[in-house]
């Protein structure tokens, strides 16, 4: 036993070099579980920001379009077009008649409605907003993306996608037929939204990128 102990010849060549592989091999799989578990985190908190950004933006949208034709006197208020008041108007392309529109205009990529929530007579107020137009752009200087949803002059949400290309809204009628891309927009009873948001992946070895998609359908209330 005491030669045992007294024996100072230390490690061979040989087993510091395994040694070292080994610990070289245990130091690389954790290396690699640990740059799996990041990059999934990573991952997770971009889907999260996408869904947000989206959530947040599709909530604005159902609420407005709920509110439209929300006639806070009882019926209808005089629109005031451009030539009477450039800068307040409520009435941006003069159409024929003389009141404010539920529905002022609809297409796939755009719609523009009205109400008169404070009952003042008017559809014009900023606050609340009683004239609200949403539309399907591309980006700008400060909103990215392939595309943008505009909220009349504001980003309201940018890195957009939509299901089927240039198509924000699908509009239905009173026994839920489609009403195509060029509805009347009396007959317009139910709109459809759906669109995604889409940010780069933070994974850049997978080249993708991370995708939130949500729809929802608003039952007019007039």
């Amino acid at each position: 036993m005491k030669r045992i102990f007294r024996d100072n010849r230390g490690y061979t060549l040989t087993e510091q070099v395994l040694a070292g592989f080994f610990a070289t091999l245990i130091m690389g799989t954790l290396y690699g579980f640990y740059q799996v578990q990041l990059s999934n985190l990573l991952l997770q908190e971009t889907k999260t920001i996408a869904l947000e950004d989206a959530r947040g933006a599709l909530d604005i949208m159902v609420r407005d379009l709920r509110n439209a034709g929300s006639w806070g006197g009882g019926s209808a208020p005089p629109e005031k077009d451009s030539s009477e008041d450039p800068k307040n108007a409520d009435d941006p392309d003069d159409d024929p008649d003389l009141i404010c529109n539920r529905i002022y205009a609809a297409t796939p990529k755009l719609i523009h409605v009205q109400m008169d929530l404070n009952a003042d007579g008017d559809c014009l107020d900023l606050d609340p907003r009683e004239n609200v137009r949403y539309e399907l752009t591309g980006p700008t200087s400060s909103c990215s993306g392939p595309y943008v949803i505009r909220r009349n002059d504001d980003c309201l949400v940018g890195n957009v996608v939509t299901p089927v290309p240039g198509k924000l809204f699908t509009y239905f009628g009173a026994d839920h037929t489609d009403l195509g891309e060029n509805p009347s927009s009396v007959s317009i009873k139910r709109i459809k939204i759906s669109f995604a948001v889409q940010l780069r992946s933070p994974s850049p070895g997978l080249g993708k990128k991370v995708t939130s998609t949500l729809s929802s359908s608003v039952e007019l209330r007039n």
